[in-house]
């Protein structure tokens, strides 16, 4: 990742935690090139449809964490994914994988997260703010077919915000490079020494 898009990318989900939000987005790319993500695109965190009657039940059922915390969770708004979508697609570049944030959880990828994970994308990027004002950045592999796919108000679940154990989900490393100033900016931002890359 281009340290100027990582560090546009901490900044700005740093501010929707400081505010009391959860983020929730699309990384792109060019295309044929999935690993690298160009860019970043929030969606409206004002626009959640997490907490919508439907919605939340079905996090509810996910266990005593999500009936807890009504801020632990995401749903995109249709119309703005949709809005998205035909920006990325009209620029010629590619979604190439998706992130969210974890306000209290570590950077895991949770059984949950590995539910709601969409299968078309190979990867997916989480930040955490679980411990306190210096965010943690973990990508993660994802190799999931279409079988076990959303979550529902009839499931009996607890602890989905656990890490998700099996095989099909292998944490990454994360490079970051461009310019010294602002890989160093983009370390220091993560609570890290400088490096030439993170």
């Amino acid at each position: 990742m281009p340290a100027e898009v990582c560090l546009r990318f901490l900044r700005e989900a740093t501010r929707i935690h400081d505010a009391g939000l959860k983020s929730y987005g699309l990384l792109v790319a060019e295309p044929g090139v999935p690993f690298r993500a160009t860019d970043v695109v929030f969606l409206n965190v004002h626009r959640n449809r997490r907490n919508e009657p439907g919605n939340r039940a079905a996090f509810e059922a996910q266990g005593q964490y999500f009936r807890r915390h009504h801020d632990a969770g995401f749903v995109a708004d249709p119309t703005d994914l949709l809005k998205a979508y035909r920006r990325i697609e009209a620029s010629g570049r590619e979604i190439v994988a998706m992130f969210h944030s974890h306000r209290r959880q570590p950077p895991n990828f949770s059984w949950i997260d590995f539910r709601l994970h969409n299968p078309a994308f190979s990867w997916h990027l989480i930040v955490s703010f679980h411990r306190g004002p210096v965010p943690q950045l973990q990508p993660f592999r994802v190799d999931k077919d279409g079988g076990e796919l959303g979550i529902s108000a009839y499931d009996d679940r607890q602890g989905s915000e656990l890490a998700y154990p099996g095989p099909e989900v292998v944490p990454l490393s994360l490079l970051v490079d461009g310019a010294p100033a602002d890989v160093h900016a983009c370390a220091e931002a993560l609570g890290l020494r400088a490096a030439t890359a993170l």
